[in-house]
């Protein structure tokens, strides 16, 4: 056992148990010394190793009462020593932690303090690289507001070329109207000199028709009067 401590074989599977806790422990502080950040991550190896004491002192504490439980004053004096051991090196646990938890926070802050400077290097260079983007972004707003102003010149002369051509149309269409209008008059007169010479021509028949009978009744009388055959 630890400085050449012997105890009853009774307990000594509960010294080594003290013992393993006592390895994790130490590891546990080499880690604390050891963190970088961030500060929860510190946080966390401090819970762990927290926990362990705890377990550590429990066990140091069972291990004076089973002290005292021993009949034989040799065993109860071995586990005592032990036990003062193991105290011992609870405290000295405890310093290390302190001191490991001073290394770490020293490493904490120095990479803040590292990080922070170097945050405002790179601030800087991000208003730089802001700025250029700012003056580049005006540009190109600029260059695009001068395309659809070109876009809306060109829309405008387009629709001023279709008035035209809508304004020429409208004209032609006056004009065919007009000339439909004089087609239309043209139409009408000729209706109406063709209903005129259709009347004339029945009214032509009639008195055609008319003019024969009269020339055949006048030739029936005279034969009447000249011709014996006739009944005269």
């Amino acid at each position: 056992m630890a400085d050449g401590i012997e105890v009853p074989v009774q307990v000594k599977i509960h010294v080594q148990e003290i013992v393993k806790v006592e390895f994790e422990i130490q590891n546990n502080v080499q880690s604390i010394r050891q963190c970088q950040g961030p500060l929860s991550l510190l946080n966390d190896l401090n819970l762990k190793v927290k926990q362990k004491i705890n377990s550590l002192r429990q066990k140091v504490e069972v291990l004076e009462q089973v002290a005292f439980e021993q009949d034989k004053e040799s065993d109860r004096l071995a586990i005592l020593a032990a036990m003062q051991h193991h105290r011992k090196e609870l405290q000295s646990l405890q310093a290390s932690i302190r001191k490991a938890n001073v290394a770490s926070m020293a490493i904490i802050d120095k990479s803040e303090k590292e990080e922070l400077f170097g945050g405002q290097a790179s601030s800087v260079r991000n208003r730089t690289f802001n700025k250029e983007n700012l003056a580049k972004t005006a540009s190109n707003i600029t260059q695009d507001l001068m395309s659809i102003a070109r876009m809306m010149d060109g829309q405008v002369k387009q629709s001023e070329a279709d008035m035209q051509i809508l304004a020429q149309s409208s004209s032609q269409v006056k004009d065919t109207q007009e000339e439909y209008k004089g087609l239309s008059g043209v139409i009408q007169t000729s209706k109406n000199l063709l209903n005129k010479y259709n009347r004339r021509e029945v009214t032509d028949r009639l008195l055609i028709f008319f003019g024969l009978v009269l020339f055949f009744s006048t030739v029936l009388y005279i034969l009447k009067k000249r011709l014996p055959i006739f009944g005269g």
